[in-house]
């Protein structure tokens, strides 16, 4: 994207859901780094949600849904 072109609504829509996304597993516990590797993923939030309501580690978690 040249200086000039402005993001169309679909990639600020985009952007805004990663960074819902990277807030939601940052709640979740995961580390910062984690977090970014999951957001920029297609990893189902839900299923992350669940494992870790389960008490499952986050590391295990993080090996299962990777």
């Amino acid at each position: 994207m040249s200086g000039t072109e402005h993001p169309s609504s679909r990639e600020l829509e985009n952007g805004r859901v990663a960074l819902w996304r990277l807030d939601q597993f940052l709640r979740l516990g995961f580390g910062d780094e984690e977090a970014f590797q999951l957001a920029g993923s297609d990893v189902d939030l839900g299923l992350v949600r669940s494992l870790v309501a389960a008490s499952c580690p986050r590391q295990l978690a993080l090996r299962i849904v990777l």
